[in-house]
């Protein structure tokens, strides 16, 4: 039996994010039980604002690529993102955005598409990201 490959990140940059120690907590988890998971931290990809105008222009930025090609070699996600302003956080919407771009020769949605995910997320406030995670 081929075990699960699952690519973990946490949708925080921050380096001492309640959501990267639950994702490490989580991926220490899904490893006793068996599963390969690849730890990343979205720090290790910076990417500008998603803009269609620079896309046009340049194409994906190279983190951009690096990122769409690791995700398209496992078969899921673990995500644990914060909550901000009862949604998911900026960096992660801006991940999203880039990583969802169709390039040349690229199904759509091609690093997303059959893809199983689980998303967490942790919080000091008294709802603890649950508004985050329901978008």
């Amino acid at each position: 039996m081929t075990k699960p490959k699952i690519l973990a990140f946490a949708g925080s940059t921050r380096s001492d994010s309640f959501n990267k120690k639950l994702i490490k907590i989580a991926v220490d988890g899904a490893i006793d039980v068996g599963v390969e998971v690849t730890f990343t931290d979205l720090r290790d990809f910076p990417m500008p604002l998603y803009d269609g105008d620079l896309e046009q222009r340049e194409g994906l930025p190279a983190n951009t690529r690096k990122l769409k090609d690791l995700m398209l070699t496992h078969q899921g996600f673990l995500i644990s993102s914060p909550e901000y302003n009862s949604s998911i956080s900026g960096v992660l919407k801006n991940t999203i955005d880039w990583t969802t771009r169709q390039t040349e020769g690229e199904s759509p949605l091609a690093c997303y598409k059959g893809k199983i995910s689980g998303l967490m997320s942790a919080s000091p406030g008294g709802l603890g990201g649950l508004r985050g995670l329901v978008r």
